[in-house]
């Protein structure tokens, strides 16, 4: 009996129990009417067994139907994903995935991401657009963002990958020159670069996490963290930056880490898509390439 059992049948059957009734079901697997009641009447003469019992709006399972539906669904969802699975794994990733992150964060970590997956994946392209601003994924037909902070926005799929810290940073030579620095009372009469809206600063000391606040003495300001940090490795001053932004330069040893006693807040960075049914193949692969990677390098 089970080479003559169709898939097709137990589909239809499992896909009606979920409906609700004929017509609704008919409109979700996109077939007439007639068909689906044909395929459940050709699925109960198969198994020698009535499954549900019909009325001329709608219908009600019989015990067996209810023991058939709660076995079968497993199986037909089991089955469908497994389809899914595969021609994904075969289908082409191709077309264009439009990005959108912060500059500092998308200069610095994005070139080698979306490197590598063009490599695996050569019929793709990027289009990128890099701002401090908010940028309306909806609006702008965005497919992902990069984003660095708490999001307000409920209506988004949100992957969150990591923290951004911050962290106080100056060149051997201003730290020779300024040797008053090893004393945090004397912070407010050192040169600082900072960013445009840091009239004071905020920060956490030791394990306690006691908050201070400082005053430092603005010698230049930017809204870009990485002209902040340009800024520091020309001596100007010291930058309180965000640590992913200075790693190769601490290990050079051409920015020291100061008052390491001292941590700002832990922002969070995510991977934003936009809240839609269908995700295409294209950026859910991106997606979650990007929110490995970025993993690893926030790490």
């Amino acid at each position: 009996m089970m080479e003559q059992l169709d898939l097709n049948q137990i589909r239809t059957f499992v896909r009606l129990v979920q409906a609700g009734s004929f017509t609704k079901a008919a409109e979700v697997l996109r077939q007439p009417k007639s068909r689906v009641s044909r395929r459940l009447s050709a699925l109960e003469k198969e198994l020698g067994v009535q499954l549900v019992y019909r009325t001329t709006r709608q219908f009600q399972l019989t015990e067996m139907g209810r023991v058939y539906y709660e076995r079968a669904q497993g199986l037909i969802e089991g089955l469908e994903s497994l389809s899914t699975e595969v021609s994904e794994t075969t289908a082409e990733v191709s077309g264009l995935i439009k990005i959108t992150a912060s500059d500092d964060m998308g200069v610095k970590q994005l070139p080698s991401i979306l490197d590598e997956f063009s490599k695996q994946y050569p019929q793709v392209r990027f289009e990128l657009f890099l701002t401090q601003a908010y940028v309306d994924l909806v609006k702008e037909s965005v497919d992902v963002a990069v984003r660095i902070g708490i999001l307000k926005d409920s209506s988004l799929r949100v992957r969150r990958v990591g923290v951004v810290k911050n962290i106080f940073v100056a060149t051997p030579g201003f730290l020779e020159r300024y040797r008053q620095w090893e004393d945090l009372s004397q912070f407010s009469s050192l040169p600082f670069v900072g960013l445009t809206v840091m009239p004071k600063l905020e920060v956490f000391r030791g394990t306690e996490g006691k908050k201070i606040t400082l005053k430092p003495h603005l010698v230049c300001s930017a809204n870009n963290p990485a002209m902040l940090v340009e800024m520091a490795l020309l001596g100007k001053g010291i930058a309180f930056v965000p640590e992913f932004l200075c790693v190769e330069h601490l290990r050079s040893g051409r920015l020291v880490h100061i008052y390491k006693s001292l941590r700002g807040s832990e922002v969070p960075v995510s991977i934003v898509t936009p809240e839609q049914k269908e995700v295409s193949l294209k950026v859910k692969k991106f997606s979650e390439f990007a929110a490995k990677r970025l993993k690893e390098m926030l790490a």
